[in-house]
């Protein structure tokens, strides 16, 4: 089958020098393609890219192709989105889960009322070469019936049962050398329901306050509320769903809405359980756990690693106790992270080093 030049004009590949255009208006033109998948009931695909960028002339020369032109033209409305030399669009990207961050090409798929439903970004797009690869990845993306929550969800990682107890740590925040902030992490174990709350302030200023509901002992996340001046989010996790809102400021505009519907491991975690799956690892030195974590700034579930180090000796304002020490990196914003949990029981958070020379330590 022969694309013809007006179907090829509708997926911008006749663009002289490239789709990407300097002076448009993307969000104007974001929501024009909304407005028409919602006459003609299609989705509408964001595709953010520069005309310098190699690998987004060769996406683009697979969106020619014969069965993924005619799948791209009955399936989506596009919008190319030009980020110049990252200088342009950021707003853009950033209300979309911060597109950009893994690179360019990067492809964002919105319902006709703006939800977002899925991205193909980063190492996601390494492996397309072919149009069949752009169709698969795509319907994949439009497939918001396919679920894998029926099934009992796996363990993400092997936590001590006898750690899960209500408690609170207290840790002083110092960063760039000067003190004065503090991060509170409190579990509360009822007879019928879990519960986490992060409240971290600076100079007596509210940064965070973030609460999650939990799936029995598990501490797979059943629902998140949290409120930083970065987002105001909420999240529910079901059904091998991750569904929620994030209102995120867009100076000197109004603050930016997006909601989303995304599929993710049943087994995923919540960015904010972090901290209080660290404390309750099964902790034998040399072991390692790779768990899906979905984060809200980014829209996205990453992989991350905690490593489970020997036990040692750590130095707090105290004095000195024997400690494990869990090392957590991965691809979110402040990893990598190295924690250290008391060895003695119960256990206790006791410091926790994040980058840009940020430390969270225990008093006690």
């Amino acid at each position: 089958m022969t694309i013809g030049l007006t179907s090829c004009a509708g997926l911008g590949l006749l663009s002289l020098g490239g789709p990407y255009v300097s002076h448009a208006n993307a969000r104007a033109d974001i929501q024009t393609a909304l407005l028409e998948a919602q006459a003609d009931h299609k989705f509408v695909l964001l595709d953010f890219g520069a005309n310098w960028c190699a690998p987004c002339h060769a996406l683009r020369a697979l969106f020619h192709t014969p069965h993924a032109a005619s799948y791209l033209l009955a399936t989506f409305h596009l919008v190319y989105i030009d980020v110049g030399n990252f200088n342009r669009n950021g707003d853009v990207a950033r209300k979309y889960g911060s597109a950009t961050w893994p690179g360019i090409p990067a492809l964002i798929v919105l319902a006709s009322s703006g939800e977002v439903i899925g991205f193909v970004t980063g190492k996601a797009l390494s492996p397309v070469s072919s149009g069949d690869d752009v169709v698969r990845l795509l319907s994949a993306a439009v497939d918001r019936t396919a679920s894998t929550g029926s099934a009992l969800p796996r363990p993400a990682v092997e936590l001590d049962p006898a750690q899960i107890r209500t408690s609170a740590d207290t840790l002083g925040v110092r960063a760039a050398g000067e003190s004065g902030g503090t991060f509170v992490f409190k579990l509360e174990v009822g007879s019928d329901s879990v519960t986490s709350t992060i409240v971290s302030s600076w100079h007596d200023t509210l940064l965070q306050r973030a609460l999650t509901v939990y799936d029995g002992l598990s501490l797979r996340p059943k629902e998140v509320w949290d409120s930083t001046d970065a987002e105001q989010v909420h999240l529910t996790y079901a059904a091998g769903r991750v569904r929620g809102t994030r209102v995120s400021p867009n100076p000197p505009g109004p603050p930016d809405t997006v909601n989303f519907d995304l599929a993710t491991d049943p087994s995923t975690v919540d960015r904010r359980s972090v901290p209080f799956i660290v404390p309750r690892l099964a902790l034998v030195p040399g072991t390692t756990a790779v768990i899906p974590i979905f984060d809200s700034w980014t829209l996205r579930t990453h992989p991350v690693r905690l490593v489970t180090g020997d036990r040692t000796r750590l130095a707090l304002p105290a004095g000195t106790v024997d400690a494990y020490r869990i090392d957590v990196t991965g691809d979110l914003r402040n990893l990598p992270q190295t924690w250290y949990v008391s060895a003695d029981l119960p256990r206790r958070t006791l410091r926790s080093e994040w980058p840009r020379h940020t430390v969270l330590e225990s008093a006690q």
